[in-house]
Formats: structure tokens, sequence, C-alpha cells
């Protein structure tokens, strides 16, 4: 019932072709702001590094879209929450990506011990943040009322579809 129910939400509410489009500002704003700052760094016969780029273009939409808000400013610097987003992806990332065989065949975790305290402290790093950004939003949509973005969404969508604080955390 509980995974009907956020698929429900996820089809019919986040990733509908109205929500999404509604989102192209965004897109278009973060595609345009790398434009800019390829033309203000490059001068002529200077190599171009697209990596740094696209990476960065990446990274804004991809918070721009979930918390409504860009981590890295103008001039290429990260505010802490950003700092803080950045450590926890790439913890994610290696965690994930260092899960043994007993996390497929259990009755093998005697010769393979997983590292639960490592995925422990790693969620309750992404909790914290994640709750942090969720308060921050809160008490803006009490001032301005809520925006497109993912945070906004389902706080609003939180009393129609029952969803826990874990769940949007974790759909987040």
């Amino acid at each position: 019932a509980h995974y009907v129910k956020v698929r429900k939400v996820c089809t019919l509410e986040l990733f509908t072709p109205k929500r999404l489009e509604s989102l192209r500002a965004v897109r278009e704003d973060e595609v345009a702001a790398m434009v800019e700052s390829i033309f203000k760094d490059q001068g002529p016969g200077k190599a171009l590094v697209v990596k740094k780029y696209l990476s960065a273009v990446a990274f804004n939409n991809i918070t721009r879209i979930a918390f409504g808000k860009r981590f890295v400013n103008e001039e290429g610097k990260m505010d802490p929450q950003g700092v803080e987003f950045k450590e926890i992806v790439g913890t994610g990332l290696k965690l994930g990506a260092s899960l043994t065989m007993a996390e497929h065949i259990p009755y093998l975790r005697w010769m393979f011990p997983l590292e639960e305290g490592a995925f422990a402290k790693h969620g309750a790093r992404r909790d914290r943040l994640t709750k942090a950004i969720m308060e921050e939003h809160t008490l803006a949509r009490q001032k301005s009322g809520a925006k497109q973005h993912f945070v906004d969404a389902l706080l609003t969508l939180q009393e129609k579809y029952d969803l826990s604080e874990d769940t949007i955390i974790g759909l987040l």
C-alpha cells in the first residue's frame, strides 16, 4: 500500500508534464548561467574544460528543482548546505558502490561484514540536511506561499496523500 501511494504521488503529482514544464524556466536559467560563465571565463586561445561547467549546471539544476535553491553562486562559491549536500552525495555513491556479497546473500554475512555503522551515520547525516531544508521551506511557505519545486510540492501534498516526514525525506 505504501509503495502504491508513493508511486501515485510521483506519477500524478511530481513528474507530470505540467509540473516539469513549470520547472523549464529553472533549467533554461541554469543553462544561460553556464553559457554566460563560459563566455566570461574563456579568452581567445584558452582551452575549455567542459566537465567543470556541465557538472556545475547539473548540480544547480538538481538542487533548484528538488530544493528550490541554488547552492553555488555566480562566482562558483558553494554555501555550507551545498558543501554538505555534495559530501552526502559522494559518500552515498561510495557506500552504494561498496556493497558486498553479503548484501545479496545474507548467509554470507559472517564472511563479508557490512559497514552498518557507516550506512547509519550516512543516513542520519542525509536526514538532518533534508529536515533542515524542509524546515526552511515550511517557514518560507507560511510567508510567501508554495513554489513549484519538489520540497514545496511534497509538503503541500503531505496531508492529501498522508505522507510521513520520513516518506518525504526518502522521496527527496
